[in-house]
């Protein structure tokens, strides 16, 4: 196969794509101070509730030995905090504070801006089935 053609392939286009949206969302993050890993983890927490550290790596996609240092430093800076498990006192669970709670939503409507920007040359109905095929590749290899 020649180079042409693989630039023109579907891995190849995510590839860059991705590198692109990559360094978008690290500099937007950058902005409210915090990293794509923090984000991810705020997000998984805010969408699923109190959660085990294990079951937080699993579902941030974050290898769990990974996952300890970004909690860290979500707990210092005031966005998370690890608590007793309601009825294993030798457990932790992590919960967001009110804190992260309003930056984690803060982020969500702002990205929803640049979303539109970086998808501009798409009509809606095409951001839709784009995402819809996205999320269809990604949860069948997240999952598998």
């Amino acid at each position: 196969m020649s180079g042409i053609a693989y630039e023109r392939g579907t891995p190849f286009l995510l590839a860059r794509l991705g590198s692109l949206a990559s360094r978008s969302w690290t500099a937007f993050l950058a902005g409210y101070g915090i990293t794509q890993n923090q984000h991810a983890v705020l997000v998984v927490i805010r969408e699923q509730g109190p959660l085990g550290q294990r079951r937080l790596a699993e579902l941030a996609a974050m290898d769990a030995r990974n996952i300890v240092a970004v909690l860290d430093s979500l707990t210092a800076a005031g966005l998370a905090e690890r608590r007793p498990h309601d009825t294993d006192r030798r457990r932790r669970v992590v919960t967001l504070t009110t804190y992260g709670v309003r930056l984690i939503d803060t982020i969500s409507e702002a990205a929803a801006h640049g979303q539109d920007h970086f998808l501009r040359s798409l009509d809606p109905a095409e951001r839709d089935h784009l995402n819809d095929l996205l999320r269809r590749l990604y949860n069948a290899h997240v999952q598998a």
